[in-house]
C-alpha cells in the first residue's frame, strides 16, 4: 500500500467514527427537543386554562360569579377546547360546557361535577405529560448507550490505527536505524528485512540494503589480493604509481 494512501486510510477512519459521534448527538438532542417542546406546548397550556377555570370557581365561593370572571372562565375552556391533545379529553370537555353555566351560576351540585371534571382533565394531561417524559428519557438512554458504543468502536479503531502504523511505520523505521547503527560498528553483512511496510519505505530500505551491498562489494575488491587497494595496503607501488 502507498504511503499516502495509508496515512489518509488512518487518519479518514478517526475523522468519519469522529462525525459519526458528534452527529449521533446532534440527532439525538434533535429527537429530544420536540418531545419537550410538546410537553409545553400542548399539556402544559391545558393545565393553565384549567386551573384558571378553577380559580375562579375558588375565589367565587359558593356565590355566582361575576360576569368578567364568567368572561374569564368562557376564554379559559375555550382554550382547552382548541387545545385537545388527548382523546380522553373530548368527553371531559363536552360535560364541562353543559355544566359549567349552572356551576357559575353557583348551583352547588354542578360545582361540584365541574370541580371534578377540571380535575380529571388535569390527570389526563399530566398523564400525558408523563408518557411523553418517558420517551424522552428512553430517546436520552438509548442516545447515550449509542454514544457510548460509538465512543467505543472509535477506541478499538484508534487502537487498530495505532498498532498498524506501529507495524508499517515504526517497526520498519526502527528497523532501519538499528541496521544503520550495526553497520557503523562494523557489521556489514546487517539487512533489512521488513515486508509489512508502505511501498516507499520498502522502496528506501532496499535502496539502502543496495548501498550496502555494493558497499561489500568495494571492499571486498579492495582487500583481494593482486588489486590496486591489497597492494596499497602493504605498501606496493600499484600501476598508477610513476
Amino acid at each position: 500500500m502507498e504511503l499516502r494512501r495509508e496515512v489518509l486510510l488512518a487518519i479518514g477512519s478517526l475523522v468519519l467514527v469522529n462525525l459519526l459521534l458528534a452527529f449521533g448527538s446532534i440527532g439525538l438532542f434533535v429527537r429530544m427537543g420536540p418531545a419537550i417542546e410538546r410537553i409545553l406546548q400542548e399539556n402544559v397550556y391545558s393545565i393553565t386554562a384549567t386551573e384558571e377555570i378553577l380559580g375562579e370557581l375558588a375565589a367565587a365561593g359558593s356565590a355566582p360569579l361575576p360576569d368578567d370572571a364568567r368572561a374569564r372562565v368562557g376564554q379559559a375552556l375555550q382554550r382547552a377546547q382548541r387545545n385537545v391533545t388527548e382523546d380522553a379529553e373530548r368527553p371531559v370537555l363536552d360535560t364541562l360546557e353543559r355544566r359549567l353555566p349552572a356551576a357559575l351560576a353557583g348551583d352547588r351540585a354542578s360545582r361540584e361535577v365541574v370541580i371534578a371534571d377540571l380535575q380529571r382533565l388535569i390527570r389526563i394531561n399530566r398523564d400525558a405529560m408523563g408518557r411523553v417524559d418517558e420517551e424522552a428519557r428512553r430517546l436520552g438512554s438509548a442516545g447515550a448507550w449509542a454514544a457510548v458504543l460509538l465512543g467505543f468502536l472509535s477506541f478499538l479503531l484508534s487502537l487498530l490505527v495505532v498498532v498498524r502504523l506501529q507495524r508499517s511505520f515504526v517497526r520498519p523505521l526502527l528497523e532501519l536505524s538499528e541496521v544503520m547503527d550495526r553497520v557503523h560498528r562494523g557489521d556489514r553483512w546487517r539487512r533489512c528485512h521488513a515486508r509489512a511496510a508502505p511501498r516507499e519505505v520498502l522502496r528506501v530500505m532496499e535502496a539502502v540494503n543496495r548501498l550496502l551491498d555494493e558497499r561489500v562489494q568495494r571492499d571486498r575488491a579492495r582487500d583481494e589480493p593482486g588489486s590496486e587497494g591489497a597492494r596499497a595496503a602493504i605498501g606496493l607501488p600499484t600501476a598508477s604509481a610513476p
